[in-house]
């Protein structure tokens, strides 16, 4: 009776969505099964309520769940489209079986990332790199471990676990955690500087073991707009400000890729699109000069 007339029965309204999507997740028979399982992992985070009932998923909470993924999950370009584009079929679901009588979604645009020149608001050049380094940060640690990253292309799922036993000889030898790939990079003069004097070979080199992705973004976030710069700074930025900065200093494609632990060069190109935008922009303010011939 009630379906035609748009009223959620009081029943429906009581189903914890967790559960509910734990169901779906489970009956689901694509291929990006296991990206919608992590998208709803990402809006457990966000909203940090397990009780959360379908019908208390309004507009707000999608809204904080888009800032979210875009500012403090510690994703990659264009991973946070596509786990806000994957949660919305666990919503349509919950839509059909009469859990919900609109879309929270509806209004929300969430364009792709890569699209405009998001890119430039995550990358560091060097006088920003050297402007962190002079300003003071809240959590030391989270300072010095976002620095060497900027030299090194470590994500901070590396980061918290490198030990003084992968620094051998001046070089990086760690595997990047989210594909098993090697990286085996020199250290260059002002990693060696970041990284201090040795401690054993078993122990952690960052002391951030126990700080969580968005403990650690939420004090880079203070500390970048302490140093009074205005880009959208997360710790995974380290990474793209590593082979942005290869690149400008001539290294090519492949070194790129490598030094990344990139399996192709595939990924590496959207770095190589920014350094040559950036030079463009330099020839533009080249001076100019009056000829007559």
């Amino acid at each position: 009776m009630s379906d035609e007339t748009g009223h959620i029965p009081q029943h429906l309204k009581k189903i914890n969505f967790f559960v509910f999507a734990e169901k779906y997740i489970q009956d689901y028979k694509n291929k990006d099964v296991r990206i919608i399982a992590s998208s709803v992992e990402k809006f457990k985070e966000a909203v940090n309520n397990p009780r959360l009932t379908i019908t208390g998923i309004g507009p707000k909470t999608m809204t904080l769940y888009k800032d979210y993924l875009i500012h403090d999950a510690g994703l990659a370009g264009e991973t946070a489209h596509n786990y806000f584009t994957r949660f919305k079929k666990v919503l349509k679901a919950a839509k059909i079986q009469g859990y919900l009588n609109e879309m929270p979604t509806a209004e929300i645009k969430f364009t792709n990332p890569n699209k405009d020149d998001t890119l430039k608001k995550q990358v560091l050049d060097k006088d920003e790199l050297q402007i962190l380094a002079n300003t003071e940060c809240g959590n030391t640690s989270v300072k010095r471990a976002f620095l060497f990253a900027c030299f090194t292309s470590l994500g901070l799922a590396e980061i918290r676990k490198l030990k003084w036993k992968n620094i051998n000889k001046g070089r990086l030898i760690t595997t990047r955690n989210k594909t098993g790939e090697l990286i085996n990079n020199r250290l260059n003069q002002t990693a060696l500087d970041i990284l201090g004097k040795p401690g054993e070979k078993d122990s952690f080199i960052f002391n951030i073991q126990s700080l969580s992705d968005n403990g650690a973004n939420k004090a880079i976030r203070y500390w970048v707009n302490r140093a009074h710069i205005e880009k959208h700074i997360t710790f995974y930025c380290a990474r793209h400000t590593f082979a942005c900065q290869l690149l400008i200093n001539g290294a090519n494609l492949k070194t790129v890729a490598d030094a990344m632990g990139h399996s192709s060069t595939r990924s590496t190109l959207k770095y190589l699109n920014h350094v040559q935008q950036l030079q463009d922009e330099a020839i533009d303010k080249l001076p100019s000069i009056k000829f007559h011939h």
